[in-house]
């Protein structure tokens, strides 16, 4: 298979699955991708460029680890990803757009508030085939799958090690709203604590995740749920009801039960389906 930094993680490991040790041990970043569940979630989205500055390496040190897999690497004359991507990578509906709203969402991180819903309703006041920017610290790979669904077209730019820029073109009038997935349920307090009183013959496994950043609650909950045994669960204290998570795990095998006892102390039941 002949490769170059545009292509994607997931074509690597589709190709030869001892891509994913071996793009593991370049960098301590990469290793999440070992992580089953967040290897499903983020490697159909990054290709070699984006993940060497994930990463903070050359993209010479993926041809280094891939070439003795078998995997060709292509000269495409030493220009760096970030220059191929804002001068040729860019998809023809993104040069041509006329209609262009942004939003930076890195003050909302910074003060700890999920920009979800600020970003669900400038989506949605866009007009038919305008274009929503996005300027994040990171790759939002739950949102693009999010609003993919509802019919938008995605392209991502790394600009830096910590600033990303997603763009959204709006295809098609919003549908209305998914009911609410059958495997996740909000919980009164009484009926949390029940629940886990029902739980006594499984093992617990606890996980506090309230003083990391975004987005390392939902990779630690993802890595701790891909380690789960069938009598175990998982309880998971949270600082706020964690949407991206729950957006990802809505069509698993997971059970899902939601409490949030006062504003700013969430507590989670997370365990696998009978």
């Amino acid at each position: 298979m002949r490769i170059n930094q545009h292509t994607k993680i997931s074509e690597l490991i589709k190709a030869n699955e001892l891509a994913i040790d071996a793009i593991a041990s370049i960098a301590k970043p990469l290793r999440k991708i070992k992580i089953p569940l967040l290897r499903k979630v983020l490697t159909p989205r990054v290709n070699i460029g984006e993940a060497a500055k994930i990463a903070g390496v050359s993209i010479m040190e993926f041809q280094r680890v891939l070439e003795p897999l078998g995997f060709i690497w292509e000269d495409t004359n030493h220009s760096s990803p970030l220059e191929v991507q804002q001068e040729s990578g860019r998809p023809d509906w993104l040069k041509k757009a006329k209609s262009l709203q942004a939003l930076d969402v890195r003050p909302l991180l910074d003060a700890d508030k999920d920009p979800l819903k600020d970003i669900f309703q400038a989506y949605k006041a866009l007009p038919l085939h305008g274009v929503l920017y996005i300027i994040n610290s990171f790759i939002p790979v739950p949102l693009i799958k999010r609003l993919e669904e509802r019919g938008a077209l995605c392209h991502t730019e790394s600009i830096s090690d910590n600033e990303y820029h997603s763009y959204f073109y709006k295809t098609k009038e919003d549908k209305k709203e998914k009911s609410k997935a059958q495997n996740i349920a909000f919980l009164t307090r009484e009926e949390f604590e029940e629940k886990m009183e029902s739980l006594t013959d499984s093992k617990r496994i606890e996980v506090d995740v309230c003083h990391l950043p975004m987005p390392q609650p939902m990779e630690l909950i993802l890595h701790f749920l891909s380690e789960l045994n069938n009598n175990e669960y998982l309880y998971v204290l949270h600082r706020k009801v964690p949407l991206h998570l729950l957006e990802e795990l809505e069509q698993s095998s997971f059970q899902i039960f939601i409490c949030e006892p006062v504003e700013g102390d969430v507590r989670l039941l997370i365990f696998p389906k009978e």
